[in-house]
């Protein structure tokens, strides 16, 4: 009996699978497809024809890896915020170990120390409970000011050369979001802070104006889960305190959408810079 018979029998042309069945066999299928082209990762361009081989377009890919992303943010948030709550503790432990210690030998009359460990036990307490015991309020605060950003964002960013983009602090505990654009011989960077644990806006929109001719390089980096745009500056003073400079260059992350977006304005920055140097 030849395999293709066997294959028949084994397989039930007539079979329904339940959704979860089916995300099963479509992720074990991308697995083996991901290491058929390049052993542990896949850029983008791939990861569309590995699904376009399982009968999964372009959209769906995308709401996937948006989804991917926000998961990984949040979960990137919450480790940020136990790694906290973990120094918090032992430092509660440690000075409060060390006062208990100095009370004994101090020959005091009075265990003073107790004082000191009964008042930061009940803070830390608080601290551990709005850990636990409070995501989900801070979640929907966090979708809720979400949704006022971004319906601001849609208002003003009708026009196709405007770049959206988030970033985040290294410790997750701020997230902005705000948008670039040209105009003039001027980089125009716009954006508004959130906390990221109460998920309320920390600070109002902020405007910044960056002259062309003190970028000395522009570029999207284009990633599997998404693209940065990274402008690097002449000095370590270029960009001053907007989110995500650091030692004089500019990172941050762009919303698929616009990622042509971007392109056209490193090339718009490119078109600027070159004109004033032939100029000059």
């Amino acid at each position: 009996m030849d395999s293709s018979e066997s294959n028949q029998k084994k397989h039930n042309p007539d079979r329904r699978f339940s959704s979860d069945e089916v995300a099963d066999i479509i992720r074990l299928s991308l697995q083996d497809e991901s290491r058929r082209h390049s052993g542990n990762s896949v850029d983008y361009d791939e990861l569309l024809v590995i699904a376009k081989d399982v009968g999964v377009d372009s959209e769906q890919i995308d709401r996937a890896v948006h989804l991917l992303e926000e998961e990984q943010l949040t979960r990137d948030k919450e480790r940020a915020l136990w790694r906290r709550f973990k120094s918090h503790t032992f430092i509660f432990a440690a000075i409060n170990l060390l006062l208990i210690i100095i009370n004994l030998f101090s020959g005091a009359d009075t265990f003073w120390a107790m004082y000191v460990v009964f008042g930061w036990g009940l803070f830390l307490l608080g601290h551990y409970a709005g850990l636990r015991y409070a995501p989900q309020f801070v979640e929907m605060a966090e979708q809720r000011t979400r949704e006022l950003m971004n319906s601001r964002q849609d208002t003003l960013a009708d026009t196709e050369d405007r770049v959206l983009f988030t970033t985040s602090d290294s410790m997750g505990m701020t997230e902005t979001s705000g948008m670039l654009s040209l105009e003039d011989d001027k980089l125009i960077l716009e954006y508004q802070t959130v906390d990221a644990v109460l998920g309320v806006l920390k600070t109002g929109v902020k405007v910044v104006d960056i002259p062309l001719d003190r970028l000395s390089s522009a570029r999207v980096e284009q990633k599997l889960w998404g693209a940065d745009l990274v402008l690097q500056g002449k000095n370590m003073r270029v960009f001053g305190n907007a989110p995500g400079a650091s030692g004089g260059q500019l990172r941050v992350k762009l919303k698929r959408p616009s990622v042509s977006a971007a392109n056209e304005l490193v090339d718009g920055i490119r078109t600027v810079r070159d004109s004033d140097e032939a100029d000059a």
